[in-house]
């Protein structure tokens, strides 16, 4: 028989997993938006070998900012205002408002938007503000229920975030193969996202029930103890000294954080998109080469990264090592550059062959995965258990200020390639 504690392990895996669930499903329908925004005078099956238009060269930069920017602003929110509103009302309502928006966003595939492609990109946009900020409020209210809970359960929440990403890339690798048109094969990709947020809300309105996860997330008077019906508020670290003396116990792995994620942003996937295939097979080189080795390998390497972390945990919590790999992986953005991108590009490729780029990819995938899922594990358990959830919620909120760091850098790099 299944433990509770092990069905809330898979009910974490599973929250984690709908956290990203729009940022993934957005940027892996590459070729849909290509499709969307194309040129629409040149009747043509393909944009595969057309000059993109300017709303094509706009549409991932401006998405990554704008996926960013409301995703830090309400980490932030989270992290200073989250604990004055119930765990439940904040993860149930975030939920159910990322349904909302990704079923409009499905109904939108199966419009013709031909004439209307200014209007299209400018509503896409106001979509992708509006499900990332109900998606952060969600991911930063689920980091501070794990952080509650052992290290392993906060393992099970980024390891599904990265299993979200495995999820929709092999989902449109998958579509590519059968052939599907751009806009089918979107509908199918909004539609499996909807069907999973809704899995994901029945998931966490079971655990919440359970005796096992009351038992971890109910306190009072500093000991926890079960209640009936809905959880008590936390009380802890409520006070701007309170929150100020928690940040001074875990800002260097804040830091680290931040770091990870600015240089994984600043390079993926703004930079990475613009590394054009040597390959002389123009199946793999125009067509599998980016969703495969951009954006499969980068999740199913950063999905191994955070597995690895949680079951070697080294260094350990406290050792000078961890910064110093997170330092370390400046290296990727030079070297990124320095791979083949178009030859109107003014640096010079000096790693063209396709195998450099694969090696550079899966180490710059594992590493992510790695760090970050060390700092966001040890952070919590830097201070006293009461205390964790407020320091839980602080560490999203420096994630999502690494997300929007590296946004911003990605415009300069897309701009120089």
């Amino acid at each position: 028989m299944v433990s509770e504690g092990n069905v809330i392990y898979i009910g974490f895996l599973l929250l984690g997993l709908g956290t990203l669930l729009p940022w993934n499903f957005f940027i892996t329908a590459q070729t849909y938006w290509e499709y969307k925004f194309r040129n629409t005078t040149i009747h043509n099956e393909t944009v595969y070998g057309l000059e993109r238009t300017h709303l094509q060269q706009l549409y991932t930069p401006m998405q990554v900012c704008f996926s960013q920017i409301p995703n830090f602003t309400f980490l932030f929110i989270n992290a200073l205002f989250g604990h004055k509103v119930r765990q439940r009302l904040r993860l149930v309502a975030s939920l159910v408002m990322m349904i909302v928006f990704f079923s409009l966003t499905t109904i939108l595939t199966k419009i013709n938007t031909d004439c209307w492609q200014l209007g299209f990109f400018i509503l896409t946009m106001i979509i992708i503000v509006l499900i990332n900020s109900s998606g952060a409020i969600f991911q930063g209210g689920l980091f501070g229920v794990a952080g509650q809970f052992p290290e392993q359960y906060m393992t099970a929440v980024v390891a599904g975030q990265a299993l979200g990403g495995v999820f929709a890339s092999a989902s449109r690798i998958i579509s590519l193969s059968v052939g599907a048109k751009d806009d089918t094969s979107a509908f199918i990709y909004f539609l499996i996202a909807v069907m999973v947020m809704i899995v994901t809300l029945i998931a966490y309105l079971y655990m919440s029930k359970t005796n096992f996860y009351k038992h971890y997330t109910t306190h009072r008077s500093g000991e926890k103890e079960a209640m009936k019906g809905e959880e008590a508020i936390p009380s802890p670290g409520t006070s701007f000294k309170a929150q100020l003396a928690i940040f001074k116990e875990i800002w260097p792995l804040g830091v680290s954080v931040w770091a990870v994620f600015a240089v994984t942003l600043a390079a993926f996937p703004a930079l990475c998109v613009k590394i054009l295939s040597t390959s002389e097979n123009r199946v793999w080189a125009d067509l599998y080469f980016q969703p495969v080795i951009t954006f499969l390998l980068f999740n199913v390497g950063d999905y191994v990264g955070r597995q690895v972390a949680g079951f070697i945990m080294w260094p350990k919590r406290g050792s000078r090592i961890v910064y110093i790999l997170v330092t370390l992986r400046l290296v990727f953005i030079p070297l990124f550059l320095l791979c083949n991108h178009s030859t109107s590009s003014p640096i010079p490729s000096l790693f063209p062959h396709d195998g450099w780029y694969i090696f550079f990819m899966l180490l710059f995938s594992i590493s992510n995965g790695y760090c970050s899922s060390l700092c966001m594990m040890y952070a919590p358990k830097m201070v006293t258990e009461d205390k964790a959830e407020t320091a839980s919620s602080m560490m999203a909120a420096l994630l999502g200020l690494g997300l929007l760091t590296g946004a911003l850098l990605s415009f300069a790099f897309a701009l120089i390639t």
